[in-house]
This record gives structure tokens, C-alpha cells and sequence, in this order.
């Protein structure tokens, strides 16, 4: 395929740059052993992880659809975990949900390949990111992860008013970041919200679905199983 001409590059940020699983997994060891939650039925850190993952990605889905709020979202999760684990529902779960959000947003790690990739970039082009990610926890992984400096515009939903896949959602980047439709690229791992929103208004869209990636294949601009294979288009 020819190289096209891009001026402006629009990343997602938890699991494509930024180490969701990793960080994620790193927080619940902390989370089992501080609350010793094996006290309540939850027999290991990676019963704990595994079911984690499984529900916060239903509930995400949720969030992503306007079915729940971000409250709701919050309030459920590690209620449903206990749920899906067999476990009584704890009266400390909301106590392990503060804990949770004030500490993984401070775990650095990044996807492999995302630093070498954003140094190749940085020269070549404005980068923003479009997340639904909270955004009050946005900026702080940025910061940890080293990730702040690469980025003119953090779009979140919050900010926009939308959420990706809606269309405003990637309107409302374009005119943040000043540009248009014909000289943006959107690089994520979620084949809706990033990969069917950005076509959707007229952006190209690169699918980053690296192997162990669980969501189906999708028609997308460019396929990406590591994040530097965008290097040979870019």
C-alpha cells in the first residue's frame, strides 16, 4: 500500500499504547494481598485477575453503549467479580475500588514497541489522543508512563461530550486538534470504537490486534499485530 499523507495522528491509549493488562494485574496482586481477600473465598491473585478482566470488559461494553453510567461502572465491578467467583458480596468493595483507581493509573508500563514507535513519530507529526477512558486518571498514566510529552490533545469523553464510536466523539478531536478527516490517522485496538468510529467519519484507521487479542478480525485501512509495524506506512 502507498504511503498517504497524514498530518495528524490520533491514538487510543489503555491497550493500545498503555499496558492495561500488565498494569492491571500488577494492581490486583497488591489488592489481594493488602485486603488478604482470601479470607473472603477468593483463592488466588489469578482467580481474582482472570475474572477481573472478564467483567470489566462486559462493563466497559456497557459504558462504551450509554447503558451505565461511569458511577455504575465503579460500583459494580468488583461487586460482580465476588459474584462471578462464587464469593458473599463484601462491604469492603467499594473501599477496594478506591484502592484500585488510586493506584493503577501509576504503574509505567507500556505496550512493547510504543516508545520506539512514538520517538520515530514525534519528528513527523502532531499526536493527540481519544480516549473513553476517566479522564481524571488519564493524564496521571500518561505521566507515569512517560507517555505526556508525545501528545498535543488528550480527548476524553468527558471533554467531548461523546464516546467513541459517535461520531462526535472524532468531531470533536478533529476541531481540538485543528485538522480534518482526510489527513488524520486513528491507531486502537477496539474494532468499534476505534476502527469503525474513525471510518465512520471519514478517517483512515489502523487496527492494532496483536495475537492474543480476543476481538474478531475487522476490514480497517491497516493491520497492525505489533505497534512498529505502523513504522513501514508512516
Amino acid at each position: 500500500m502507498p504511503k498517504t499523507v497524514y498530518k495528524h495522528l490520533f491514538f487510543d491509549l489503555d491497550h493500545t499504547l498503555w499496558d492495561f493488562e500488565r498494569n492491571t494485574n500488577e494492581t490486583l496482586v497488591e489488592l489481594f494481598e493488602t485486603f488478604d481477600l482470601r479470607k473472603i473465598g477468593v483463592k488466588s491473585a489469578e482467580d481474582l485477575q482472570q475474572t477481573f478482566h472478564r467483567v470489566n470488559a462486559e462493563l466497559w461494553e456497557l459504558h462504551d453503549t450509554r447503558q451505565i453510567s461511569q458511577e455504575e461502572l465503579r460500583s459494580r465491578r468488583f461487586r460482580q467479580v465476588l459474584q462471578v467467583l462464587g464469593c458473599p458480596e463484601d462491604s469492603s468493595c467499594d473501599e477496594w475500588t478506591d484502592w484500585y483507581l488510586a493506584n493503577c493509573p501509576y504503574k509505567p508500563h507500556l505496550l512493547p514497541g510504543a516508545l520506539e514507535l512514538l520517538e520515530y513519530l514525534a519528528p513527523r507529526y502532531e499526536m493527540h489522543i481519544i480516549t473513553n477512558g476517566f479522564g481524571e486518571v488519564q493524564y496521571i498514566k500518561m505521566d507515569s508512563s512517560g507517555l505526556t510529552g508525545y501528545f498535543k490533545e488528550v480527548i476524553t469523553s468527558k471533554r467531548a461530550g461523546a464516546k467513541k464510536p459517535e461520531p462526535e466523539m472524532f468531531q470533536y478531536a478533529m476541531t481540538a486538534a485543528g485538522c480534518t478527516a482526510c489527513e488524520s490517522l486513528m491507531i486502537g485496538d477496539n474494532p468499534e470504537a476505534d476502527v469503525a468510529g474513525a471510518l465512520g467519519v471519514g478517517m483512515h484507521a489502523a487496527y492494532f490486534r496483536p495475537r492474543q487479542s480476543l476481538y474478531p478480525e475487522r476490514e480497517a485501512t491497516y493491520q497492525l499485530s505489533s505497534l512498529l509495524e505502523l513504522k513501514q506506512w508512516l
